[in-house]
């Protein structure tokens, strides 16, 4: 089975209804996949039959529902919804545990670097500048990034409301971008609109239940090298074990074997040249 972004985003959907009642924010999607948000909907939008799964247009934020899976109580399982390897251990941060990724760290280095040699050209012509209604196209990797950006620093101050200048003064990004992306985020309702409770300012809100650990965040940057190896093929094969195939994860090639250096030989000392200086008495007369 082909490890596409399309299958990716359904197995998690999938997993996450099973952890949260059949009712999962956009947003919580999100979270787990190298994605942009727009494109998650995209990909969910597909799974959706408006039978078994619902998308919601009518709450605070953009929700997909299971109606079978908020009646029962399934047992859910611990390993990567879309390789159903091991997660790993538990991860710490300042001593404290935080929440595992949901899928592994070979599924998502495999998406990441597919999505960045290999994107979506229906999903490129949707990405058009949204206020400004330019025809420039926005890369989709450069989409991703700003919008984990967002959420990463937002849910790590902890604030909510919180207003673009929050974010941005802790970005190296533009004010105006954050904003920009954060107003049409809002439109389509992946964070909600409203005002600070002063009333003086313009505010967004997140899901409620969110969070962001850094390790997860780091993962996006390609930080988290944890030495793990990805299949060759890029394809999910039954009974496939990571760690056992050559390619490293990573955005770096592989290293080629080191060469054997030359060898290298001692010269032949060669014997002491003797000079002998003869006095003027002993030199030969012409």
């Amino acid at each position: 089975m082909d490890l596409t972004p399309r299958l990716a985003v359904e197995k998690v959907l999938y997993r996450l209804a099973l952890r949260h009642a059949g009712a999962v924010p956009i947003a919580r999607v999100f979270l787990e996949l190298p994605f942009s948000l727009e494109e998650i909907e995209d990909h969910a939008d597909k799974v959706a039959d408006g039978r078994s799964v619902v998308r919601n247009d009518f709450g605070e934020f953009l929700t997909y529902e299971f109606p079978e899976l908020s009646r029962q109580m399934p047992t859910v399982p611990d390993d990567c919804p879309v390789c159903f390897g091991e997660i790993g251990e538990g991860i710490t941060v300042g001593g404290e545990e935080v929440r595992q990724p949901l899928i592994c760290d070979t599924c998502y280095a495999g998406l990441r670097k597919q999505h960045k040699t290999e994107p979506d050209p229906s999903m490129m012509g949707k990405l058009a500048h949204f206020f400004t209604g330019e025809e420039e196209q926005e890369d989709l990797t450069a989409v991703a990034a700003i919008e984990h950006e967002i959420f990463f620093i937002g849910l790590r101050a902890q604030l909510d409301p919180f207003t673009h200048t929050t974010i941005a003064a802790q970005s190296r990004r533009p004010a105006e971008q954050i904003k920009e992306r954060l107003d049409r985020m809002a439109a389509r309702r992946y964070v909600k609109l409203g005002l600070l409770p002063s009333g003086d300012a313009v505010a967004y809100t997140f899901p409620p239940e969110l969070d962001y650990p850094k390790h997860h965040y780091e993962r996006l940057e390609g930080k988290r090298a944890t030495g793990r190896l990805r299949p060759a093929t890029g394809r999910i094969e039954d009974g496939i074990q990571r760690g056992i195939t050559a390619e490293p994860v990573g955005d770096e090639p592989p290293s080629e074997p080191a060469k054997p250096l030359p060898k290298v030989t001692a010269r032949p000392k060669k014997a002491p040249l003797k000079i002998t200086i003869k006095s003027k008495r002993d030199r030969p007369t012409s």
